[in-house]
């Protein structure tokens, strides 16, 4: 029950990623898209680490090998990256060399983004469904 909770959170969080992304490229005339942008991708953020909890909890609970397989490895880089994505998103405002932050926030958010669409396409592999 774990990993399909599990499965059924980090679609939602690469839906809500992908959806913030698209927002902040191709939204940016209108009004609000700043907020839009930051309501998505942290609820985006949120969402992925409540399922990488209930992986997390799937391990622990199962005999399971820890981080043993690609899916594993590139989940957690793609965990790390979005939560490292968000805090500079946030921290752009307050820095002193705004432009070095947003560049930097934007580069990770595309990595981040390929990362968790490649630990998801690895994760359908890995039970078959491609």
């Amino acid at each position: 029950m774990l990993i399909i909770l599990h499965l059924v959170l980090m679609i939602a969080a690469v839906i809500c990623l992908i959806t913030g992304v698209g927002v902040a490229m191709f939204a940016r005339k209108r009004k609000n898209w700043l907020k839009l942008h930051k309501v998505i991708n942290t609820a985006g953020v949120i969402i992925g680490l409540a399922g990488a909890a209930m992986a997390f909890a799937n391990v622990v609970t199962s005999a399971v090998n820890h981080l043993s397989g690609l899916h594993h490895r590139v989940g957690l880089l793609a965990i790390l990256l979005f939560c490292f994505t968000l805090y500079l998103g946030f921290y752009s405002f307050k820095a002193a060399n705004k432009t070095t932050v947003r560049a930097t926030h934007r580069w990770s958010g595309r990595i981040s983004l390929i990362a968790m669409i490649t630990a998801l396409i690895l994760g359908l592999m890995m039970i078959g469904v491609l």
